[in-house]
C-alpha cells in the first residue's frame, strides 16, 4: 500500500509540473508575441526604404540625402569658415561636416566653408577663420547660421547690409559660441567651436524647427559587384604644393578618402576625411587687391566633374542667382543625382587644376 501511495503522489505532482510548464510556455509565447507586435508597429529603416518612392521627399534628409525615419528632423544648417593654412594643421572636426566647399583665398591658400546639419557630436571644430563674399553666395540658398571670425571688407559690408539670407554669428560679437585654445595654438589659428555650442546657438536663436531650402536629387549606391576596381586618383593642384589635394576611391565603402601633400588628411583626433561625392567645378577668378584677395564668379554656369561610385561624369554647374542653389547637369541637360552622404566641392579657377586620368 505504501508503494502505491508513493506512486500516486509522484504521479499527481508530475501532472502539476507538466501543467505548470505548459502555462509557462504559453505565457512566454504571449510576451514574445506582444513584443513582436510592438516592434512590427514601429517604423524602421527597412520599412521606410520599402516605401521610399512614395515618401522620398519626406524621408531623405535635405543636407545629404540620407534615408531617415519619419520622426527624425532636418537640423537647421550651420555654416562655419574653417582655415587650411599650414599653421592650422591638423584641423579639427572637418571630417564630420555634411557638405564642404573648398576654394582659394589670399596667397593661393584654400579655405573651407563646412556645413553641419545632422546633429552629430563634434568636440572641436576649427580653427574658425574669416568670411569671404563668394562663400556667402554658395551657402546663402541654405539660409544658414553663419559662423566666422571677422572677414574681408566686402564680405562684412554684404552681411551688414541685411540683404543676405543668413543669421550672422561673427565671433567678434558672439564670442560665447567660440573659445580660443591658447595652450595649443597661437592667434589667429586658435578659435574653435563645437557641436555643444552649435546646439546652444540653435536653442538661443529658436531655430529648433527644420527649414526649407532647395535640395539636390539623390540615388542609391552602385551595387558592390558593379563598382570599378581600377580607379584613377582625383588630383586638385592648388597653387602651392602644400595644398595639393588627392581623393582616392575606396571600392569597399564606395567613398573617397582625402589626401593632402600625398598623405591621408587626418584630423587632430586621428579621424580621416571621407566623402561619398566629389564635385570639381571651374569658377572664374581674379585678384582684386595688393593683399591677394580674390573675386570669384559664383553665378551663371561652368564646367564641372562629378565623381561618385568610382566613376566620373563630365557635367555643368548652374547657379541662376546668388540666392539660388548650385545645381549640376549632364551633357544632355539632365540634373545629376548624388549618392546619399557627405559631399565635397572643390572650386578651381581653371580645368588645368584637375587631373583624374
Amino acid at each position: 500500500m505504501k508503494k502505491n501511495k508513493s506512486k500516486n503522489f509522484f504521479k499527481a505532482n508530475q501532472d502539476k509540473l507538466i501543467l505548470a510548464a505548459v502555462f509557462l510556455v504559453i505565457f512566454i509565447g504571449l510576451i514574445f508575441y506582444i513584443n513582436r507586435s510592438k516592434e512590427s508597429a514601429a517604423p524602421t529603416i527597412e520599412t521606410v526604404v520599402e516605401n521610399q518612392e512614395k515618401l522620398e521627399d519626406v524621408l531623405r534628409r535635405k543636407i545629404d540625402g540620407q534615408i531617415i525615419l519619419e520622426s527624425e528632423e532636418n537640423i537647421y544648417p550651420i555654416a562655419i569658415m574653417v582655415e587650411n593654412a599650414v599653421d592650422a594643421w591638423p584641423l579639427s572636426g572637418l571630417d564630420k561636416a555634411d557638405l564642404v566647399i573648398e576654394a582659394i583665398t589670399e596667397s593661393s591658400i584654400p579655405r573651407f566653408v563646412a556645413i553641419y546639419a545632422t546633429g552629430q557630436d563634434v568636440d572641436k571644430i576649427g580653427p574658425v577663420r574669416s568670411a569671404r563674399p563668394y562663400y556667402l553666395d554658395w551657402i546663402e540658398p541654405l539660409n544658414p547660421v553663419y559662423m566666422h571670425v571677422g572677414g574681408a571688407p566686402e564680405a562684412l559690408a554684404s552681411i551688414k547690409s541685411g540683404k543676405r539670407q543668413l543669421i550672422d554669428l561673427d565671433q567678434f560679437f558672439h564670442y560665447q559660441y567660440y573659445w580660443r585654445d591658447n595652450k595649443w595654438r597661437y592667434a589667429p589659428h586658435n578659435v574653435y567651436t563645437s557641436s555643444e555650442l552649435l546646439k546652444e546657438v540653435l536653442a538661443d536663436k529658436e531655430l529648433t524647427q527644420p527649414i526649407d531650402y532647395p535640395v539636390w536629387q539623390y540615388k542609391d549606391d552602385l551595387e558592390p559587384e558593379q563598382r570599378p576596381e581600377d580607379v584613377a586618383d582625383i588630383n586638385i593642384f592648388y597653387t602651392q604644393d602644400y595644398y595639393k589635394v588627392t581623393w582616392k576611391y575606396n571600392q569597399e565603402e564606395n567613398n573617397y578618402i582625402r589626401y593632402q601633400r600625398d598623405k591621408i588628411n587626418k584630423m587632430s583626433d586621428g579621424e580621416w576625411i571621407k566623402a561619398k561625392n566629389i564635385i570639381v567645378q571651374v569658377n572664374k577668378m581674379k585678384v582684386i587687391d595688393e593683399v591677394g584677395r580674390k573675386k570669384i564668379n559664383t553665378t551663371g554656369e561652368g564646367q564641372a566633374w562629378i565623381f561618385r561610385d568610382g566613376e566620373v561624369v563630365e557635367a555643368k554647374w548652374q547657379k541662376n542667382a546668388k540666392k539660388s542653389r548650385t545645381k549640376y547637369f549632364d551633357q544632355n541637360g539632365t540634373e545629376l543625382k548624388f549618392n546619399a552622404g557627405k559631399t565635397w566641392i572643390e572650386v578651381v579657377p581653371d580645368k588645368d587644376y584637375l587631373s583624374y586620368q
